[in-house]
């Protein structure tokens, strides 16, 4: 690969002085799963789901509970002794719902948002890979554009000792030195940009790693996957039930569905069976009585008539929520379905820019090494070979550029096609050295 070749000695003019073994993107991709708070909250999210939704089974399971108390009265009449004696009370109440829509829907309700805090946790995950992968490529490409302006800098700084030892021996003139130290000026003043960007990429990776930057691994050949995009029609025909965004918004309309028919419900009869068991000497008004021991199973229905119209206030409410989370879901299929597109045409357009940018290097190799030529024999002039240098550096700049933004935007594409996985990342891992 002539465009990866061309800056793998320039990338190391930054590197050299360090000894570590250079960081790969898998390795990246583990110390930001340790690391990611996103992680971990959507991975809490998926734990209260679940939480919620036993909670709201729990109410349709057996209601058991056991009460108990002593009493010590005394009782005071009117020409009469004072009483005074001690009592005890015990009850066992276990209560069974039969029919009980609202509670049922409730349970349903929670199950669905549970299911959608699950596939939101698969969506960030996915989320995380595509950050390592975007900002672990633009710290490669800063680096890589460092370097390239480095090995700018060092031959034009070459080329100003050649002409200022012709300039001693008047072979040119004072003008061709004043283009070369202009041309230095110009490349320090890159060079400090071009830094402040390298620092700045390193500081995105380290936000998701928690970790200073070391050596990363080089790309030396691209995915095979991108040569693999296919038919975008097919990509998209398959994004709804590949995404894990828009399969948490359907869990989000089911929810609601499940919210609605809850509300409704509270018009339903609620019947449950209860047994009843109770043992007690404490008679009526506390007053002292023979142990009594009394059992009780009875079947209780209850018919809401009339709450002030809260019922149909919550029907009311519950209704919009569902048509929000039905235009929710509706929006965001648009937007996936036009990120996907974008990022497939943006994928071939700089797979087709590759092959430009590697014979712009070239052409522009040759254009220099020409003019080199000809400034030797007095037919160019200096500014003319330092305009070819530069242009020699755009081109190789843009190669440099393509190459990492194919990596990215292929990324993007799998992304937003729900394809993006760990397997993704140990397969651009493994073209990196």
């Amino acid at each position: 690969m002539l465009r990866l070749n061309l800056f793998a000695g320039f990338v190391a003019l930054v590197l050299i002085s360090q000894p570590l073994m250079a960081q790969n993107l898998l390795q990246t991709y583990q110390q930001v799963q340790a690391s990611d708070p996103r992680l971990l909250i959507n991975k809490l999210g998926v734990e209260i789901g679940v939480a919620r939704e036993r909670q709201s089974l729990g109410q349709l399971m057996p209601q058991a509970s056991l009460g108990g108390s002593a009493t010590s009265t005394t009782r005071r009449a009117v020409e009469r002794p004072i009483d005074h004696y001690s009592g005890q009370r015990y009850s066992l109440s276990v209560r069974q719902s039969l029919f009980d829509m609202q509670k049922y829907n409730a349970w349903k309700y929670s199950k669905s948002v549970q299911e959608q805090f699950k596939y939101q946790y698969v969506d960030t995950q996915a989320v995380v890979r595509l950050d390592t992968v975007e900002r672990y490529f633009g710290l490669l490409k800063a680096q890589g554009e460092l370097a390239l302006t480095i090995e700018e800098n060092m031959s034009v700084f070459k080329k100003k000792q050649q002409i200022d030892a012709l300039y001693k021996k008047q072979l040119v003139k004072i003008t061709d030195v004043y283009v070369i130290v202009a041309r230095l000026d110009m490349l320090e003043a890159d060079q400090v940009e071009v830094q402040r960007l390298l620092d700045l990429a390193k500081a995105d990776l380290r936000e998701l790693t928690g970790k200073p930057v070391k050596k990363l691994a080089q790309l030396v050949s691209q995915p095979t996957l991108i040569n693999q995009v296919g038919d975008i029609e097919d990509y998209l025909s398959l994004v709804g039930e590949r995404s894990a965004l828009l399969q948490a918004e359907l869990k989000k309309i089911e929810a609601a569905q499940r919210r609605l028919r809850e509300k409704k419900a509270a018009h339903y009869p609620v019947v449950d069976l209860q047994f009843a068991k109770q043992e007690t000497n404490i008679g009526f008004e506390n007053s002292a009585s023979p142990v009594v021991d009394t059992e009780v199973v009875s079947l209780n229905v209850t018919m809401p008539i009339f709450n002030g119209g809260s019922t149909a206030a919550g029907v009311y409410e519950a209704k919009q929520q569902l048509v929000i989370a039905k235009a929710s879901y509706e929006q965001e299929r648009r937007r996936i379905n036009k990120e996907l597109t974008d990022e497939y045409l943006n994928t071939k357009s700089i797979n087709r820019r590759i092959a430009a940018t590697e014979k712009a290097v070239e052409s522009a190799q040759k254009s220099y090494q020409s003019l080199e030529k000809s400034f030797k024999y007095g037919i160019a002039t200096v500014s003319e070979v330092m305009d070819a240098h530069q242009a020699l550096l755009e081109s190789k700049k843009e190669n440099l550029q393509v190459n990492y933004d194919l990596v990215i935007s292929h990324t993007r594409f799998l992304y937003k096609a729900g394809l993006l996985t760990d397997e993704v990342i140990n397969e651009i891992n493994t073209r990196l050295q």
